[in-house]
């Protein structure tokens, strides 16, 4: 069962705590093409006979737990060795060493410079198949851009066994009126190339209110997306919120069937859980 705060709930403090303070205490990278940090040549993934496909999300709070979530990655036979894993919350030093400890090509791009942990801070994409190309996208605010820290998606095109498979890692504001959440779903969706037929949409979409949730889940669906993740509640609790549990990491996908889906509830690494789907392509 989904659990979502009542507006008003979130205090000010909270919000500035957990990283959505204002963008004066840090650098926004208004620039889609850098930073940027990549390293195509880590996995050497080819041909599998395999039928399925794993994608995990993963919110790793600030990236300041690495060892803890390597451990998590490749403990657990639902998380290790899984195709793709979409992480937020990451700088690159934190980035590299996952790739490289469990074997993935990677692509990462920073938001900004955050002002809490003082170090970049966004998304990453790591891939056992080769990676294309990729882009950042900015998600477009309501506010000054000189009022908020941004938020982004990272994409990129992968060959999954001569595929081409489209996958975003997003992490949206937790503070966010509910019409701007539904047009960052939509820029989101337009960026989606005509002949792409396969898409994984995942992150941490920060979906703690219902009129949230759905203000994200209505404009994939209409666009053909399925909630693949929709039945395992709370991927997040944390004492910002009394310990409360909320759903708000969540992967979607298009031309996929969802063979199976879960969640590991170990919090050694993050205040978020890693959340992780098995996908059959569908020709």
């Amino acid at each position: 069962m989904k659990r979502f705060l009542t507006l008003g709930t979130i205090l000010i403090s909270a919000l500035t705590a957990s990283g959505c303070s204002l963008a004066k205490y840090g650098i926004n990278y208004t620039q889609t093409i850098e930073p940027r940090y990549a390293n195509f040549e880590i996995s050497e993934a080819t041909a599998s006979q395999n039928t399925t496909i794993r994608a995990v999300t993963y919110n790793i709070r600030f990236a300041k737990k690495i060892d803890e979530a390597v451990d998590i990655l490749s403990s657990h036979p639902e998380l290790a060795g899984a195709d793709i894993l979409l992480l937020q919350e990451m700088d690159e030093r934190g980035v590299e060493q996952i790739a490289r400890r469990l074997g993935y090509n990677y692509v990462y791009y920073p938001a900004v410079f955050h002002p809490i942990p003082q170090q970049n801070f966004g998304n990453a994409i790591l891939s056992k198949w080769p990676i294309l190309r990729d882009d950042k996208i900015i998600l477009p605010d309501d506010e000054a851009d000189d009022k908020k820290l941004q938020r982004i998606a990272a994409s990129a095109l992968l060959d999954v066994n001569g595929h081409n498979v489209l996958v975003f890692s997003i992490h949206m504001h937790i503070s966010l009126k509910p019409f701007v959440r539904s047009f960052q779903m939509k820029r989101i969706l337009n960026s989606v190339p005509d002949n792409v037929e396969h898409c994984i949409v995942a992150g941490d979409f920060n979906t703690f209110t219902q009129v949230g949730y759905y203000a994200v889940l209505t404009p994939m669906e209409e666009n053909g997306f399925e909630l693949a993740t929709k039945e395992l509640g709370w991927t997040y609790r944390y004492w910002y919120t009394a310990n409360r549990k909320f759903a708000l990491d969540h992967i979607f996908t298009k031309n996929f069937e969802t063979v199976n889906a879960g969640k590991i509830i170990d919090r050694s690494a993050s205040d978020h859980i890693p959340v992780w789907v098995e996908l059959s392509i569908n020709d």
